[in-house]
């Protein structure tokens, strides 16, 4: 490993090892964003870590018409046209929304100007992506007046640190953080009457919800609640959780409100789950995240008939939905099939109806919430976080009938 120094504009930041790059995204005054790479040695290619589809082809656009953007073999690439070796490229970015399949937005907006951004988005690799990267050099600079936030840490002007897994969401914008018992909050102010009002009020009752089974979570995570409007007339929610960090973006008219209460506390209760998870490693496949979207899922079950018991019959119509989905996935394809089609959906209504299913057949109380427990202890151990070690548990130790696991390893591809 050689150490080596690389300065952009008098920032710099310390980078180990010649294949890593150098990325800063910068918000600037006047001039929108942008997100530039610089290499150490001249390079032929930088490929983007992650390509759930080819938008960067339309919204990433090179400063100099040197270069160009391609989608070749489901991987966004950007090089000189000429082919020739460069070491410094940058792109002008769109900072709005965009739904991506199965990932996390690059932008989602604040309706006071501000941004929250997933860092994610921005990782790259010079020349190749083996797929064993996972450390990335990144920096960031913004106007003076505006704030930066990297974890609970605020920064102004610019910051930069080691980056790394699946990266994380920061701030750039002019609200401040907002210190509550249970989480640190940075809510939209279109929202603060609306759905900011409910996700403070119930929020910290899923929490200890959630506790009482899965412990109290070490540091007080990040939340984030943003708002978008669209010129389209969509308009929708997304939620994620990354370590230490939920976050919300609704997007919509000026004037879009949710219209189902209990939908929304059921995105609240599956997204608190996610933060309870403590996953031991990632899914082996995009098949096996049916493992931890079930389980929020099913957690979100258990949070709405415990805490809202007035939304019983919602729940019970969800669930019902769920089964019939599956049930129908079961009669003709199976879940390789539908991630292949784009239907991620039936991560979720597969992954209810299968811990539902165990549920069911467990005589004592509490079986999703150890089962997953005795999961995450096997991953620790050495297991591996896919389908076939949850059935294998479930049969084994969870009362799962065997016609029922030989079922769901077909629905899940597993012979």
């Amino acid at each position: 490993m050689s150490f080596y120094v690389i300065a952009l504009c008098g920032f710099s930041i310390s980078a180990v090892a010649e294949d890593i790059l150098f990325t800063e995204i910068e918000k600037h005054a006047d001039l929108g964003w942008t997100v530039s790479y610089q290499s150490k040695e001249p390079i032929k290619a930088v490929v983007f870590a992650n390509s759930p589809d080819d938008s960067r082809l339309k919204r990433w656009l090179p400063i100099s018409s040197e270069f160009s953007v391609n989608y070749i073999n489901g991987k966004e690439i950007a090089t000189r046209k000429d082919g020739k070796p460069f070491s410094l490229v940058r792109f002008q970015l769109t900072p709005s929304y965009i739904h991506l399949p199965k990932s996390y937005a690059p932008f989602s907006p604040f309706s006071d100007g501000g941004m929250l951004v997933h860092s994610g988005r921005f990782f790259a690799c010079p020349n190749i992506c083996s797929g064993s990267e996972n450390i990335w050099a990144m920096a960031i600079k913004a106007p003076v007046d505006d704030t930066i936030i990297v974890g609970s840490q605020t920064y102004l002007k610019k910051t930069s640190w080691w980056d790394k897994n699946d990266g994380q969401k920061f701030y750039i914008g002019k609200q401040r953080l907002n210190y509550n018992e249970d989480y640190i909050s940075i809510v939209d102010a279109k929202l603060t009457k609306t759905v900011g009002r409910q996700l403070d009020t119930i929020l910290p009752r899923m929490m200890s919800f959630l506790e009482a089974t899965y412990g109290v979570i070490e540091n007080k995570p990040m939340l984030f609640a943003s708002f978008g409007e669209t010129s389209d007339g969509s308009f929708g929610r997304q939620g994620g959780v990354l370590p230490n960090q939920v976050f919300m973006h609704w997007y919509g008219a000026a004037t879009y409100h949710e219209q189902n209460p209990a939908a929304t506390l059921w995105f609240f209760a599956h997204e608190a789950a996610h933060m309870y998870q403590k996953m031991a490693g990632q899914a082996v496949t995009p098949v096996d995240n049916w493992l931890h979207e079930g389980h929020a899922e099913m957690m979100a079950k258990k949070i709405m008939l415990s805490l809202v018991p007035q939304y019983q019959h919602f729940v019970e119509a969800k669930v019902a939905q769920a089964k019939g989905n599956c049930l129908g996935i079961m009669k003709s394809s199976s879940l390789p099939e539908q991630v292949e089609a784009g239907n991620y959906q039936a991560l979720y209504d597969c992954g209810l109806y299968i811990y539902s299913s165990i549920e069911i057949a467990y005589p004592k109380k509490h079986g999703t919430e150890s089962l997953w427990v005795a999961l995450m202890a096997q991953a620790r151990n050495g297991g591996q976080l896919d389908s076939n070690e949850l059935l294998s548990l479930a049969q084994e130790k969870y009362s799962l009938s065997k016609k029922d696991t030989d079922d769901f390893r077909r629905l899940i591809g597993i012979n």
